[in-house]
């Protein structure tokens, strides 16, 4: 039994859920002495912070090769089994950026444009679930790129608890259709259909696949579905204690189980760009 069926199950995760809860940033930002050697300390605080809400922040000194030192975070913590998505550099390291490549620009992340609320491969297969992820700002813009998130399990706690028919109705195994991806005639992705909420089997803990985008996303067409999504997008759209919004700053970074997050536009530096490192993990921080 899980908790989306069992409802004593569900009032215990519940409140478990609210009593560790955080609502400020400064309690989930730890300092990390050395990224190649992480303290007993500091890797019990992240694992922590992310059992509870999902994410945690650090901070790191000036480094002579960034990637070097945030694979070898990620690392420590487990994060080892990545997704080779396209445009991946060295050991699963992305680097988000604005792309001057015609190919590469067709992806929101690498453009200035501001990215909706989403999870992180939303749009991949279940034996492709991407169950953690990792940002890292080398260099932040010159105006802009905020980054905004709440935990996805928190989302699902609040609209049960105003109303249950909707979260229910967001469970239904063919809520979210993401088309397959075609480039010249090669099937790239294929067709991916899914819960929006749902219990991941490998690790027993509530997930959330979604995207506010609305472009080549198919909905069920059932009445229940379409208001729940509805609802879901007013309730993002609003502030709650529980939504963060912050910045990052250079040598800031972010680990999380996939937390549902968005960013806002930005204005860039032309001689010194914006540039966030960005691994996506089948693996979460335990």
């Amino acid at each position: 039994m899980s908790i989306l069926s069992n409802l004593d199950e569900y009032k215990r995760w519940r409140d478990n859920k609210l009593a560790n809860a955080n609502t400020k940033i400064g309690p989930c930002l730890i300092e990390i002495s050395n990224p190649f050697g992480l303290t007993h300390s500091e890797k019990d605080r992240v694992r922590l912070l992310c059992q509870q809400n999902n994410f945690a922040l650090f901070n790191i000194e000036q480094q002579d090769n960034y990637s070097q030192a945030i694979i070898a975070i990620n690392k420590q913590l487990g994060l080892i089994d990545y997704d080779p998505h396209l445009y991946v550099q060295e050991q699963g390291l992305a680097h988000i950026t604005q792309s001057v490549k015609k190919d590469q620009a067709e992806f929101i992340p690498y453009t200035d444009k501001a990215i909706g609320w989403h999870t992180d491969g939303y749009y991949n297969a279940i034996e492709q679930r991407i169950r953690a992820f990792s940002l890292f700002c080398v260099t932040p813009a010159n105006h802009g790129g905020e980054n905004q998130w709440i935990d996805q399990q928190m989302v699902y706690l609040q609209l049960r608890e105003s109303n249950p028919d909707v979260a229910k109705a967001l469970t239904h195994t063919q809520a979210m259709s993401i088309p397959e991806h075609i480039v010249n005639g090669v099937v790239r992705r294929k067709t991916s259909i899914g819960a929006i909420f749902f219990i991941d089997e490998s690790s027993s803990q509530l997930y959330m696949r979604y995207t506010q985008r609305k472009k080549n996303i198919k909905f069920l067409d059932a009445q229940e579905v379409k208001r729940a999504i509805a609802i879901l997008d007013a309730h993002l759209n609003t502030t709650t204690e529980y939504h963060f919004s912050h910045t990052m700053t250079a040598n800031q970074g972010m680990l999380c189980n996939n937390i549902l997050h968005k960013r806002s536009g930005f204005i860039d530096n032309p001689i010194n760009p914006r540039l966030v490192l960005r691994g996506r993990y089948f693996n979460r921080l335990n």
